[in-house]
């Protein structure tokens, strides 16, 4: 029996076991998010960063998980949710026949299959929480395109799973800092692998045609499934696209933050180090997408302008961003309510949905309640305004 084969027998085992589950009632009223303030804390090891490289959560009939990426160790670590402990460590060869280089994300179809991402190779490991490689997928990723952009914890898009098609986000092969809008015209952000034969096929939805009018930006975007619809934030657009679960467009729709202005910076002007760092990380944009399937809302997380008064604060909004808000939006996208967070508190990039609510990481250097050895959040509930 040939690995493709045994691949697509996985698939279908995979799509029997996935469960449909209820759709949440629809919100539509305007709302906030509350806290009480009590935190979800995880004892880690000596050698683990209580901030990760990326969290995915899942949750199955035996209770709530949390898979937590260690780039350096080329590692997983699961832990129980209900627990708050650790289960299990999967450490990964970087070499060899089940090698996987520079792990980068990985996606969490089931307890049984978990699919690993590593760069520059063209290739997809699939594992389990032993930790053994059950199966390599390799394909070629379409000209023009780089291998699957997959990263827990930076614009993070989540693969989908369709018909023994693995639908994943993409880059662009340009110079960024020089793109033009001709540049951009053939160049789309998702692509399928079939993991029976390992052939690629582009989806439909690309770049706005006008996201360059401004100027040379950024072209990272973040991505998120809700039901039978996909939908994409740039960095430096108000406008969230919609398309369906095979990537054609559907949809565009205006959700502005309200501290944001209406333009974005852009690269064009940008002429030295120290202004391309504070573009970067300094300068109003928008980053991670998350859709809350327990109460059938989104969350947009949004960063804006602050201001920079020495290489030091630079150097710390590369990790630890100094401010940021947080939409709620519903499902048709419309703007229920933004929640402005306190400074130098939250590590954004280390947020997730649970069925408690939205557990956003208070592992900042500045935050006083921030402890080394403990992975700690804070869980955010919506709450109607009245």
């Amino acid at each position: 029996m040939n690995i493709y084969y045994r691949i697509f027998s996985l698939a279908i085992v995979l799509l029997a076991l996935q469960s449909c589950g209820s759709e949440p009632d629809t919100i539509t009223t305007p709302q906030k998010l509350v806290s009480d303030g009590q935190l979800v804390s995880m004892q880690i090891d000596s050698q683990t960063s209580n901030v990760s490289d990326g969290l995915v959560p899942f949750q199955d009939e035996n209770g709530s998980w949390l898979f937590k990426l260690n780039m350096m160790n080329n590692e997983i670590q699961l832990y129980n949710l209900d627990s708050k402990t650790l289960e299990k460590k999967m450490i990964f060869n970087v070499e060899g026949p089940e090698g996987v280089p520079n792990l980068s994300g990985i996606y969490v179809q089931n307890m049984d299959s978990i699919f690993l991402f590593g760069f520059p190779l063209a290739n997809i490991q699939l594992t389990d929480t032993s930790g053994a490689i059950k199966a390599s997928i390799k394909y070629d990723a379409p000209a023009g395109h780089s291998v699957p952009f997959v990263h827990n914890a930076y614009f993070t898009a989540d693969p989908v799973w369709i018909d023994n098609q693995l639908l994943v986000k993409t880059r662009p092969e340009v110079e960024v800092s020089k793109v033009t809008t001709e540049d951009l015209a053939d160049k789309k952000l998702t692509y399928s692998i079939n993991l029976k034969t390992g052939e690629t096929t582009l989806s439909k939805i690309g770049y706005p045609a006008d996201y360059l009018s401004e100027g040379v930006k950024q072209l990272d975007f973040s991505m998120a499934r809700a039901g039978d619809k996909l939908v994409y934030s740039f960095i430096s657009d108000h406008k969230l696209y919609v398309s369906d679960l095979q990537g054609n467009p559907a949809d565009t729709v205006l959700a502005k933050s309200q501290y944001l202005t209406a333009g974005f910076e852009t690269l064009t002007d940008v002429t030295d180090r120290s202004a391309t760092q504070r573009f970067l990380y300094a300068s109003d944009r928008y980053e991670r997408l998350l859709y809350d399937k327990f109460r059938g809302v989104f969350y947009r997380f949004v960063f804006p302008k602050v201001e920079v008064e020495s290489d030091e604060d630079l150097n710390q909004l590369r990790r630890f961003p100094r401010k940021f808000a947080v939409m709620i939006l519903d499902k048709d996208l419309n703007v229920l309510g933004e929640a402005l967070m306190p400074e130098n508190t939250y590590y954004p990039g280390n947020s997730f949905v649970s069925k408690e609510g939205l557990n956003i990481s208070i592992n900042h250097p500045d935050n006083p309640k921030n402890e080394e050895d403990l992975m700690s959040f804070e869980v955010f509930k919506l709450e109607e305004v009245e």
